[in-house]
């Protein structure tokens, strides 16, 4: 019995009364289709929040790094998105997941000028749960 057109793919349906897809893969692509509209903000916080992750080790092979502001701009990091913040006196880490950065400014005896570095660092278990946005 023919009842209706697919609302993927405007093919004809059979079966049951109530049904919107012809088959699975239909149903799949629509709602697919229709998540990627509602949810492309948070998918592109997401990418970013990895790629930061993904650079952040990439300059912290080993648990702790300082590396000037500008290698993490070049290598495409994004100051702007991170995944937690964890406070430690005046000096804030922004994580992307186990990796976290603070912005640090150095005195340059040979420049005579302040470089913008950053403090990278890799989570630890001590770090749990300790942010209190309402203390600072």
């Amino acid at each position: 019995m023919e009842h209706g057109k697919c609302e993927n793919c405007d093919g004809q349906l059979t079966g049951r009364v109530d049904k919107r897809f012809c088959d699975d893969q239909c149903r799949s692509n629509y709602h697919n289709r229709n998540k990627r509209k509602s949810e492309r903000v948070i998918a592109a916080v997401n990418r970013q929040i990895r790629k930061n992750r993904s650079i952040l080790h990439r300059f912290c092979p080993n648990g702790k790094a300082t590396v000037r502001k500008e290698r993490l701009l070049d290598a495409g990091f994004s100051f702007q998105y991170f995944s937690s913040i964890y406070q430690q006196g005046k000096l804030a880490y922004y994580f992307s997941y186990e990796y976290g950065f603070a912005p640090i400014v150095e005195q340059s005896h040979s420049e005579g000028r302040p470089i913008e570095k950053v403090l990278i660092i890799q989570y630890q278990e001590h770090m749990k749960g300790k942010f209190d946005p309402w203390k600072y």
